[in-house]
């Protein structure tokens, strides 16, 4: 039997967009879960888990008052769901390449690794905003919305952002090259646009609406500084 021929650029595009939107879902709810369970190390009530209702549907945590947490405790509950979706996004990705795993699930993995290392930069770009969303901006609002560290956070975002579009440019490539093979520079920076790039703003579109992080005009302007990050990391 001939082997089954790669899938053409744009349906691996589709398919990847599609991993990168359940990956995202996935990521909201570990950070959620995770939130509600250090809170209660930290004594805050966890009551569960609901899924909100109305257009948005995605999973949020249920606690009790946080009146008693310092700025500290507080830091370190809403930003411990961000280190539990990179730690397992790295995880299962290791796996699948360990065990050569194929399909749907190397696309989902890949797909989690492109969310778990965008997630702190955009919430970092979303904590910059009065009107945005996230981890950080909760932060923010809890120190009193200072506006002295608006900049810097911005600054750190787009530090970060060069940072994880290496590596997600890497990975992007080493799982890309099973379905399609060449080395020149354009073409690993085309196959980083297909497996990673789109999707990656398919994420974060994800984010700004579904979990309601960021307005339009932020993220029409974060989409574009991702892109430009993966091609120019891309060697």
């Amino acid at each position: 039997m001939p082997p089954r021929p790669p899938p053409k650029p744009p349906t691996l595009t589709l398919l990847c967009s599609v991993a990168a939107a359940a990956a995202v879902w996935v990521s909201i709810a570990t950070d959620q879960l995770a939130r509600g369970l250090v809170g209660s190390v930290l004594g805050v009530p966890f009551l569960g888990l609901e899924i909100a209702a109305g257009r948005r549907y995605t999973v949020g945590a249920l606690q009790g008052p946080v009146g008693s947490l310092g700025p500290g405790g507080f830091a370190v509950m809403v930003l411990a769901g961000s280190a539990c979706i990179l730690v397992m996004a790295m995880g299962l990705f290791a796996l699948v390449r360990a065990m050569q795993v194929r399909g749907w699930l190397r696309g989902f993995a890949l797909a989690w690794i492109v969310v778990a290392l965008l997630w702190l930069p955009a919430a970092l770009a979303s904590a910059t905003l009065p009107a945005g969303g996230g981890p950080v901006h909760e932060l923010y609002a809890r120190l009193g919305d200072p506006l002295a560290g608006r900049w810097t956070a911005l600054a750190l975002a787009l530090l970060l952002l060069a940072i994880a579009s290496r590596t997600i440019g890497a990975r992007a490539v080493a799982v890309g090259r099973s379905w399609m093979r060449a080395d020149a520079t354009e073409f690993r920076r085309r196959l980083v646009r297909v497996t990673a790039g789109w999707p990656g703003m398919v994420a974060l579109a994800a984010l700004a609406y579904g979990a309601g992080w960021a307005p339009t005009l932020w993220a029409g302007v974060f989409l574009a500084a991702v892109m430009v990050a993966l091609q120019m990391q891309t060697r």
